[in-house]
């Protein structure tokens, strides 16, 4: 994976904290364990966190999350929850403008995470199948990263689990790519996998210069889209 994804450019781990990772070593349940992941930089126009790359080392599919940052956000901290199936590494990987890779990496002792039996039965699941919630810091500060929270109504089921009462097995039915945008600016972009946890959360930042919207769009594995937004009227 590393290979793919990075070539031979070396990855530097642990220098000057500009990349941290903070994920629980026994997470409570291992189908819904928080990660959030934090920077030193800010995002200059001149130089900033490009990327950030979530994995898994024994999961099934290890690569979590891909997630395209801008200078828009303010900063490129994100958090979200994610399945862990048997004890693994889980590593945040920074790469800047500049090609240059930072990466923290933190071992979490859990099982069982991406075959873990839903929360929600079926025919709720659908009823409610990509209904959004956005929530925003009380009073937005205009020209300053103001955090926000997405909450999607989503099964994000893996392929690995089964029907709670029936026993047989459930398809793969994740979210494959979320985008954000306040007013015409890309925020985030990202391309997620079966490791986000079911009813995927995302907490990020955004920069409003002047009131706007801020946008989400949602695409499942089975190409059905959702879209939400919210108005914001910065101070």
């Amino acid at each position: 994976m590393r290979k793919g994804l990075f070539g031979d450019r070396p990855i530097h781990e642990g220098t000057d904290g500009i990349i941290q990772l903070e994920v629980p070593l026994r997470p409570d349940n291992a189908a819904a364990v928080p990660v959030t992941v934090k920077t030193a930089l800010p995002q200059a126009a001149t130089r900033y966190v490009k990327t950030l790359f979530l994995v898994v080392d024994n999961n099934p599919d290890p690569l979590a999350g891909t997630f395209h940052l801008t200078p828009e956000g303010g900063l490129a901290d994100l958090g979200t929850n994610i399945r862990i199936q048997t004890h693994s590494n889980v590593r945040a990987i920074a790469e800047m403008t500049s090609g240059e890779l930072y990466m923290s990496s933190k071992p979490v002792k859990a099982s069982g995470g991406c075959a873990a039996v839903p929360m929600q039965k079926e025919a709720t699941a659908s009823a409610n199948l990509g209904q959004m919630l956005i929530r925003v810091q009380n009073d937005s500060v205009r020209n300053q990263p103001n955090w926000a929270q997405l909450i999607i109504t989503h099964p994000n089921r893996t392929g690995l689990q089964n029907d709670p009462l029936k026993g047989y097995p459930l398809h793969a039915h994740f979210i494959k790519k979320l985008t954000i945008r306040y007013g015409d600016s890309a925020i985030l972009t990202a391309e997620t996998g079966i490791s986000i946890s079911e009813d995927p959360t995302f907490r990020f930042y955004y920069l409003p210069r002047v009131p706007g919207a801020l946008k989400v769009e949602i695409e499942d594995s089975r190409g059905l889209i959702f879209m939400k937004s919210v108005e914001i009227m910065p101070k």
